[in-house]
């Protein structure tokens, strides 16, 4: 089909509908009809046909997924987990094809593929970060929806509740002297603290003033990217001062951070006889011990660096006080609690 670009007079466009005989007399009239259409709203068919091309060869999902790592996913504190999921399943899957290409369907085959591997929180954790990635797609101009749009999370999870009894917490607490190694004290730096996995094992000795009993976090290491400063009690001070000062870290091994965690927490729980717990339960039953010592909320949400606690709404944007001796007082308390039951 040929049509001019403007008025009479202008460049002909020509517009390839499709082979004789695969495509009817018919089918083709109803085609040249919709291009023209077209043409009358001011757009130019053949051009758009063309440019649809070269985005199809251009906007390969690999070449996005590494983009995408290193202007949004290398910031975050969490960038080795959603880069190895990026790579495993959106590249591994859909390396060769356009993002263009990719539809609503191919995101729930999968996710779903993924459930029948018998991993369901790993389907979620995909497609969560499928959206996130498609998102950013979609706010750098380089497609218009995204094909994760209605998608549900294909397992629902239930929030975890599992709170340590005084016995159990002593018994992993004890447990974690026993051992001795680099993972049993960060167990029971984890316990006193309150503080996250990751953010314990590779805490350095050059954030550390062990004088004054402080520990800093850099905003570089925390989830929400504040600086966090954290009381160190009289036991979590004694712990940390015990290390040998071989590596920057102060739970590493030359100049690498802890990082093996699976194998020494069968050991952890077989010493102490305590099963069916995370590492992160130690946070929570943390908090709810300080509660049940008398610490208010608003002071345990500053020592676990909530972003948003109990304090909300108006009150947050005006209220800027960090409450440090209160949160000194409840790791101080916290920290005699487990030296009590630790001591029977």
């Amino acid at each position: 089909m040929l049509y001019r670009t403007s008025g009479a007079g202008s460049r002909l466009r020509k517009y390839t509908i499709g082979p004789y005989g695969r495509v009817t007399l018919h089918v083709a009239r109803n085609e040249a009809q919709r291009v023209l259409v077209a043409r009358t709203e001011g757009r130019d068919p053949a051009s758009e046909k063309r440019e649809a091309r070269l985005r199809l060869v251009a906007d390969r999902v690999d070449d996005l997924v590494d983009a995408f790592i290193k202007q949004h996913v290398s910031k975050r504190r969490s960038a080795g987990e959603i880069s190895r999921i990026l790579k495993r399943e959106i590249v591994g899957r859909w390396a060769p094809r356009s993002v263009h290409e990719i539809t609503r369907r191919d995101v729930i085959e999968l996710v779903s593929e993924i459930v029948d591997r018998g991993a369901p929180v790993a389907a979620n954790k995909t497609l969560k970060v499928a959206k996130t990635f498609f998102g950013w797609c979609v706010g750098k101009a380089i497609i218009d929806r995204s094909p994760c749009e209605g998608v549900k999370q294909p397992t629902r999870e239930t929030a975890r509740d599992r709170i340590l009894t005084d016995d159990e917490l002593a018994r992993v607490v004890k447990a974690a002297r026993r051992m001795g190694h680099a993972y049993g004290g960060v167990a029971e730096l984890l316990a006193l603290t309150a503080q996250r996995r990751e953010e314990v094992a590779k805490m350095s000795w050059d954030e550390l003033d062990l004088d004054k009993r402080l520990w800093t976090l850099p905003g570089s290491r925390t989830k929400y990217g504040k600086q966090h400063i954290i009381h160190l009690s009289e036991p979590a001070g004694r712990l940390i001062a015990g290390r040998p000062r071989a590596s920057p870290y102060v739970f590493g091994k030359g100049q690498k951070a802890l990082t093996n965690f699976s194998n020494p927490k069968k050991e952890l729980d077989k010493q102490a006889e305590v099963f069916g717990w995370r590492l992160h339960d130690l946070r929570r039953t943390a908090v709810s011990g300080m509660a049940r010592l008398g610490v208010a909320p608003h002071v345990a949400d500053k020592i676990l660096n909530h972003t948003a606690g109990t304090i909300s709404g108006v009150a947050a944007v005006y209220q800027r006080h960090e409450f440090m001796h209160e949160r000194k007082a409840a790791l101080d308390e916290w920290g005699r609690h487990i030296e009590e039951i630790t001591s029977k």
